[in-house]
């Protein structure tokens, strides 16, 4: 059996669905049943929480919890989005993850039942996600047995690591782990130098999925003829490229955000609570897709649609790399770019994309086959 550690526990939906992503990979090239091991700690956790914790830690001191007041007001004001949208969250987990009971604590983990567990992927290495680096995603823990621990896709959020944390980091992945790879292309020189071994770069699990193979958990949206909006942080530029595409093509946006903008033009619907299912089948229908989220760009290009991309304010190593591999760089919007509104109708010659990613995905499973093949 194989076990998978990874983000499964967040409300978020590239969380849930790389999660899924890479389970079903797994099970699909044929080494048997793949269980998440559903660790949750409420330093992870307590952030999705109707009443929020808040989880801080000073360096060589222990992690402090608090109650979060403002996150607590603002659930309080979108009550019944808050609810609707937590269950569907929890419905999908429990469905296509795991059905067990969390573990709280990395100490209580014991993987030595699986012969091979893969950690990843997302930012499993980002201490200020994992509230310094986590004992168990850096492999720390006490009952492995003969358990071969594989990074697949791992992350720091950026190309390195502060260098606070560097020495610990470089200990624990070199004595816990079989195999490393990573998410993002521009850290490997610095894990390759800290490490002193060759690593790889690899596709975000969510792209080694077939489009028909997302289309068969999806489920379909009953709103037609939109321009769909994802969004990670606020962005005015794109908000303003939003209005001008709807007033162009007399398309509604729709969002699926928590929280929106405040719609001065009426012409936005808030789709905020929907399942991880349908949240694929409103990429798979959408007729635009203008974002900032990387699974947002991701699936538009696993459904082909016409889409931009505009730059993050901190975090865009990820998508530039990826799109770059494809040949999507000029989908990348920068924040001092400026275009014209009939440029995203631009062909998109996504035959040469099919092949380009056809090509990550062979060295992405040939990492995983690699790695697997001392357990056939």
């Amino acid at each position: 059996m194989i076990g998978l550690l990874t983000f499964y526990w967040a409300d978020d939906y590239g969380a849930l669905l790389q999660a899924y992503a890479l389970k079903y990979s797994l099970e699909k090239i044929g080494h048997g049943k793949v269980e998440v091991i559903p660790y949750a700690p409420v330093k992870f956790t307590g952030r999705y929480r109707l009443f929020p914790i808040l989880s801080t830690l000073k360096k060589g001191e222990e992690i402090k919890y608090s109650f979060n007041r403002s996150k607590f007001h603002t659930n309080m004001y979108y009550l019944p989005i808050f609810i609707k949208r937590k269950i569907n969250m929890h419905i999908f987990r429990y469905h296509y993850l795991s059905k067990k009971l969390p573990i709280r604590k990395s100490s209580k983990l014991s993987v030595k039942k699986y012969k091979s567990v893969f950690i990843g992927s997302d930012q499993i290495w980002n201490p200020d996600i994992t509230i310094d680096l986590d004992s168990a995603y850096i492999g720390n823990i006490k009952n492995k047995g003969t358990c071969k621990l594989i990074a697949y896709a791992a992350s720091f959020g950026g190309n390195n690591l502060p260098e606070a944390y560097r020495k610990e980091f470089a200990n624990a992945i070199k004595h816990n782990f079989f195999t490393i790879s990573l998410r993002e292309k521009s850290a490997i020189p610095f894990v390759e130098n800290l490490l002193n071994r060759h690593i790889i770069d690899v596709l975000d699990p969510t792209l080694l999925l077939e489009k028909h193979e997302w289309v068969k958990i999806s489920k379909k949206p009953s709103r037609k003829k939109y321009i769909l909006y994802i969004r990670t942080e606020k962005n005015e530029k794109m908000l303003q490229c939003l209005y001008a595409l709807s007033q162009k093509t007399g398309k509604i946006i729709v969002q699926l955000a928590p929280l929106g903008h405040n719609d001065k033009y009426g012409v936005i619907e808030n789709y905020a609570t929907v399942s991880p299912t349908e949240y694929i089948g409103f990429f798979d229908n959408a007729d635009y897709i203008i974002t900032n989220s990387f699974h947002g760009v991701v699936f538009s290009i696993i459904f082909e649609k016409q889409f931009w991309a505009f730059s993050h304010s901190s975090r865009n190593a990820r998508l530039e790399c990826l799109l770059q591999k494809l040949n999507l760089g000029s989908r990348l919007i920068s924040p001092d770019e400026n275009r014209e509104l009939t440029e995203i109708d631009a062909k998109i010659d996504w035959t040469f994309v099919r092949s380009a990613l056809e090509k990550e995905k062979e060295t992405s499973f040939k990492f995983i086959t690699d790695a697997l093949q001392f357990d056939i």
